[in-house]
């Protein structure tokens, strides 16, 4: 008998979070522990048995669970200016207080970063190496800019490094069946998701739903419970009524807001209806190529933020297009300066907000709801 949905997410919640130092004080890990940035090859670190954490989705749980300021505060009190990445900053502040809504993460044996997301991250993890004193290892992907056959021997030559030290530390030994079958795990997720979010614009199932249960994906792709869970999502979501199309279709640019109760504005939108966001796709991650190696570089290589601006524009213009969107809400992002989701010629009418995703003093609620105000008269009008 297939598992509830419920069952599925406590179960994935619970194996995530089980050293953390809150609910397993005096328990130490029984495999070696790397922390990663949100794009990293974790297939690599399944195959050979380590465990990974994401200082970032905890940043994310820590501001949904209202406890970002405090840690906001020392962080910046003791080196990181309160411009700087909101998920670093509050990290680091959860680290030097030793507090957090389920305490701290297990100490890292290594540090992995990539630069496919954003080029904050490695700068990030070169203060955790000094704060742990461990190794980093930092991944570099070229994305479009570099011919595909360049790129693919650029990268490979770099996991093929990466799974030597890892077997290294882990003493286990690399088998490339065991990584094809971890691969194998997070494409079926992903073509969960895929159908999930691809539900989004017929069906009443709320954006909340959507930014909250993408964190599988990244934490736990490789897991067959995050198939699993996304076909029974999908499945769920299929009878539910239509979606009210009386109501205005709108486009979620950028991150969710991790601290709001909904993980968007929703008291702004009256008379809108969220239809479709390009943070829910980020990471339909395309595992095509004839072996493993291929497979990986193809995934990790060409993700959405790591594509040249012309790629990223004509595909976002197409999810757009695809969602029915008449109108978007585009966030400017405190934490990320490079703007790397650029909004420009989407072709319809925008509420530009500057907005933070963990920090919410950042926020004017009055401020965004005139803007926002002004896109629905403009709509109307039209």
């Amino acid at each position: 008998m297939a598992q509830s949905v419920i069952k599925l997410q406590s179960s994935l919640m619970r194996e995530y979070y089980k050293y953390f130092s809150k609910y397993a004080r005096g328990k130490t890990p029984d495999k070696k522990v790397a922390w990663v940035t949100a794009f990293t090859p974790v297939e690599i670190l399944e195959a050979l048995g380590i465990s990974y954490y994401y200082p970032e989705s905890y940043a994310a749980v820590i501001a949904a669970s209202e406890k970002e300021q405090p840690l906001l505060a020392k962080s910046e009190q003791c080196f990181l200016c309160r411009d700087c990445c909101s998920y670093s900053c509050c990290i680091e502040g959860c680290l030097e207080l030793e507090d957090g809504p389920r305490g701290t993460p297990p100490k890292p044996d290594i540090l992995i970063a990539t630069n496919n997301q954003c080029n904050t991250l490695p700068d990030w993890w070169n203060i955790l190496s000094a704060r742990y004193n461990v190794p980093l290892i930092v991944i570099d992907y070229p994305g479009e800019s570099v011919p595909r056959e360049r790129a693919f021997e650029y990268v490979n030559a770099q996991h093929t490094d990466l799974i030597a030290r890892l077997e290294e530390l882990s003493g286990n030994k690399f088998d490339k069946d065991v990584l094809a079958n971890y691969i194998d795990k997070s494409s079926e997720s992903v073509y969960w998701w895929k159908k999930v979010a691809g539900i989004l614009p017929e069906k009443a199932i709320g954006a909340t739903t959507l930014f909250d249960d993408i964190s599988y994906l990244i934490t736990a792709r490789c897991d067959p419970d995050t198939a699993e869970l996304y076909k029974a999502l999908y499945e769920e979501a299929e009878v539910l009524p239509e979606t009210d199309k009386s109501l205005i279709p709108l486009f979620w640019l950028g991150y969710p807001l991790w601290y709001h109760p909904d993980r968007y504005l929703s008291e702004c939108l009256d008379g809108f209806r969220i239809c479709g966001s390009n943070y829910i796709t980020w990471w339909d991650l395309d595992y095509c190529g004839n072996d493993v190696y291929e497979k990986l570089f193809s995934a990790y290589n060409y993700t959405f933020l790591n594509l040249l601006q012309e790629t990223r524009t004509e595909r976002l213009t197409e999810l757009i297009k695809t969602s029915g969107a008449k109108c978007a809400v585009t966030l400017h992002n405190k934490s990320c300066k490079c703007d790397f989701v650029s909004a420009k010629d989407i072709g319809i009418p925008q509420a530009e907000l500057e907005i933070d995703m963990i920090d919410r003093s950042f926020l004017s609620v009055e401020k965004a709801k005139k803007q926002i105000d002004l896109l629905k008269e403009t709509i109307c009008t039209q």
